[in-house]
């Protein structure tokens, strides 16, 4: 919010939201949700259960998305394997006109659509031996954003928590290392630069 650009910069994001939530994420940023989301939807499409942290996510709060920077060389200390700084974008929860309160699980940019495209992308392909396995393992991931520059999708790793980036190696999923261990960690661990 002391960004001065802020709202210029998620302008194409209001264009069709209700005008009381944007007068009130003007004000806080962070507005409390009275309703809940009927996350079945997701269930019913993938199989699988979101997890109680993106259920919160989701239900607790409106807003354009959560961005800044995360340094992943700093976060990672010990091993020091991201040798860059990221600017990191989680899907946004935001009701738009004409639209309910479920529909925020199905909009462009949310989970849904996210983690749709995700296992698009492994899709099996005959003829290449390594895929049929990669598409059961994508089936522990979430895709929960992106990252601004590299445009990286950020994965949820459903079985442990942790956050990984994508990994552009042909035969994998996610890169080896987490960037941060739960999505609370990633979300506080988030910056802007001046």
């Amino acid at each position: 919010m002391e960004q001065p650009d802020f709202f210029n910069r998620c302008q194409r994001q209001f264009e069709d939201v209700i005008p009381e939530l944007i007068t009130e994420i003007k004000k806080s940023f962070l507005i409390p949700r009275t309703t809940k989301t009927n996350l079945k939807p997701f269930f019913e499409r993938f199989g699988i259960e979101l997890p109680d942290d993106i259920k919160d996510y989701i239900n607790l709060f409106w807003h354009t998305s959560v961005f800044g920077v995360y340094d992943c060389d700093k976060q990672n200390e010990n091993g020091g394997y991201y040798k860059f700084d990221e600017g990191l974008v989680l899907f946004p929860v935001l009701k738009y006109k004409g639209k309910t309160d479920d529909d925020v699980l199905l909009q462009e940019n949310g989970v849904y659509a996210l983690t749709e495209e995700l296992y698009e992308d492994f899709e099996e392909e005959e003829g290449v031996p390594f895929h049929t396995d990669l598409v059961n393992i994508v089936k522990d991931y979430i895709c929960i954003g992106w990252t601004e520059y590299s445009a990286y999708k950020i994965l949820y790793k459903i079985s442990t928590g942790e956050i990984y980036l994508e990994s552009l190696i042909e035969d994998r999923v996610a890169d080896d290392k987490t960037i941060a261990s739960s999505l609370a960690e990633l979300i506080n661990k988030l910056y802007f630069l001046k």
